[in-house]
């Protein structure tokens, strides 16, 4: 996961992902991120709400509140979604 603008101005950040953690496919939910456990971001739910819990699957930056970083409220509401193919 990458960070490019975020409510508390940091720069741009890499948020590395944990051994066996990345995308999570589910046909019952929007894009998820995490373990196989837990969520990290997750867009819509079954409520259709979408929430943020980076350190379950991603590695958490040091001193930022986990649930609010990416988003500054949590649950977080989704008006516009890009999504992006890196190739290495």
């Amino acid at each position: 996961m990458f960070t490019l603008v975020n409510p508390p101005g940091n720069e741009l950040i890499k948020i590395p992902p944990k051994p066996d953690s990345a995308i999570r496919c589910r046909s019952d939910l929007g894009p998820s991120f995490g373990n196989s456990t837990n969520f990290d971001l997750l867009v819509w739910d079954l409520d259709y709400r979408s929430y943020f819990d980076l350190g379950h699957g991603f590695t958490c930056p040091e001193n930022v509140d986990r649930d609010t970083y990416f988003t500054g409220v949590d649950p977080f509401e989704v008006s516009e979604l890009e999504v992006f193919k890196v190739n290495l």
